[in-house]
């Protein structure tokens, strides 16, 4: 799971503001530690529309906020901004970096499936969705082992015409430039909706 917490010092403010000051102010920083979360969520899946290709419901709802409440044991409201494991499973190398390898979301059981030379890529050099499964329906295209002891590549073969290597099944694919920055979009996110937030809950008039 990919997380991050936002947390206000409730108490360092409330020793300067007398009694009644203090009874409104843990409320109103919930209430707008609370926006912020939605706005945190808000941001993180717009960056998800535009670091993946065309990410599906399923992907966008797998982040989310648990909210913060008034705190009476003497501790500060905090949010938790996170995403959930099945979609972290997906996203955690494209913000941390890291390898994919046989076996790991979104790979075969024989490798990570890669672009070969003939087929196209979407506007992040990767093959684009349900391409494979497209290619298998059209009949001059097959999976085949090109070395033996190597992974199997899916390739077309048309008559008269040299065979075309559409894509190949790797040992492991390495993402060593993360693109998708969760922790900036969730706090970029946050910060910038909680002052206004904080300001409309917390009235002086």
């Amino acid at each position: 799971m990919l997380q991050i917490t936002l947390e206000i010092d409730v108490a360092g403010f409330e020793r300067q503001v007398d009694e009644h000051m203090a009874r409104s102010f843990q409320p109103a920083v919930v209430e707008a530690l609370n926006a912020a979360g939605e706005a945190a969520v808000d941001a993180v899946r717009k960056g998800m529309l535009t670091a993946f290709d065309r990410p599906n419901p399923f992907t966008l709802e797998g982040v989310d906020f648990y909210k913060a409440s008034v705190r009476t044991d003497g501790g500060d409201p905090s949010v938790l901004i996170y995403v959930k494991d099945r979609t972290a499973s997906y996203v955690d190398v494209h913000v941390e970096g890291g390898t994919r390898r046989a076996g790991d979301p979104f790979t075969t059981k024989r490798g990570p499936i890669v672009p070969g030379p003939a087929a196209p890529r979407d506007r992040f050099g990767n093959l684009p969705r349900g391409y494979t499964a497209a290619m298998m329906e059209e009949p001059d295209v097959a999976w085949v082992t090109l070395k033996p002891g190597h992974p199997p590549a899916l390739v077309r073969k048309r008559p008269g015409q040299r065979m075309e290597v559409l894509a190949l099944i790797v040992e492991e694919v390495r993402f060593d430039a993360p693109r998708f920055d969760f922790y900036g979009l969730a706090t970029g996110g946050a910060l910038a909706t909680f002052p206004q937030a904080f300001e409309d809950a917390f009235d002086l008039t």
